[in-house]
């Protein structure tokens, strides 16, 4: 297979114009930003306090602002392009590591690693500080459903679409043209966001999260069994994948179908990006916090 050969084709080519891309391969800025919003909003204060720390090191004060760190840097990191996402082939039920992940070249294992990392009080500032980075935007990106499973279609990059009049692709639209459509957000130059409002947008959704929703999808001892909780988390994307993601999509295309789809994309998403942001901030409190 050449899957994540392909995927990676594509950012080379967004990088030799002058772009980064962030549809390519993650959750647009926005979704990056409203998981970390949320999960700041609801950090213990001992790992708001270590978090705050950290992102003192290089000037930052806020989740929200080193969110997408890890996609604005690709050109730099050559080789951590697959540590974004798992390619689970669509027919298959679950994950299976030898499968989907050999030599540990995918987020399942990599958000386990660099949360360790960031565990661990012997590493220096520096490098817990970029492995806070890379926790909060794995966190995000192993909730969207497309970052869980590929149809020999380079992660659904391939699969045409007409999503609300604008020609794009099943991957972005899930990666920001479901959350900006709903939300209206829209991306600046050089995919800047508008910070205020999207914070306002995550304190919304936040207002939505129950008490049930937050003791099941983030219990205590989530950072002992990390292990096989990213393993879980990758196999609900993939579910959402399969069940929702790759239906409905004989001819997508028309408002009908952009209002159809738009419709059951959106409650997965926001769910997705609420369980992101509260699942991050019960792995930052364990890590950092008095947990």
């Amino acid at each position: 297979m050449k899957l994540r050969p392909s995927r990676l084709s594509l950012l080379s080519l967004a990088f030799t114009l002058g772009v980064a891309a962030p549809h390519a391969m993650a959750w647009g800025p926005e979704g990056h930003a409203i998981v970390a919003d949320i999960a700041q909003s609801h950090l213990d204060p001992a790992a708001a306090a270590q978090v705050r720390a950290l992102l003192a090191l290089e000037g930052y004060d806020r989740l929200d602002q080193i969110a997408s760190w890890a996609d604005q840097h690709r050109k730099e990191m050559p080789g951590t392009g697959g540590w974004h996402y798992v390619d689970i082939p669509l027919e298959a039920p679950d994950y299976r590591a030898a499968r989907d992940c050999p030599r540990d070249n995918c987020i399942v294992a990599q958000l386990d690693h660099f949360t360790r990392v960031l565990a661990d009080r012997s590493a220096s500032p520096q490098a817990r500080l970029e492995a806070l980075k890379w926790v909060v935007h794995l966190a995000g990106d192993i909730h969207q459903p497309m970052h869980a499973v590929d149809h020999d279609d380079k992660g659904g990059n391939t699969v045409q679409v007409q999503f609300f009049g604008i020609g794009t692709n099943l991957h972005s639209v899930w990666d920001g043209r479901v959350i900006e459509h709903q939300l209206d957000l829209k991306l600046g130059p050089n995919y800047s966001i508008d910070r205020t409002a999207v914070a306002a947008r995550a304190k919304q959704l936040e207002a939505g999260i129950t008490p049930a929703e937050l003791a099941q999808w983030a219990p205590a001892g989530t950072l002992a069994t990390l292990d096989t909780r990213v393993v879980d988390w990758a196999n609900e994307s993939h579910h959402l994948a399969r069940t929702v993601a790759y239906t409905d999509l004989a001819k997508p295309s028309g408002v009908a179908w952009s209002e159809r789809y738009q419709a059951k994309a959106w409650p997965v998403i926001r769910e997705r990006l609420e369980q992101g942001g509260v699942r991050l901030a019960e792995i930052l409190d364990e890590a950092l916090g008095s947990r």
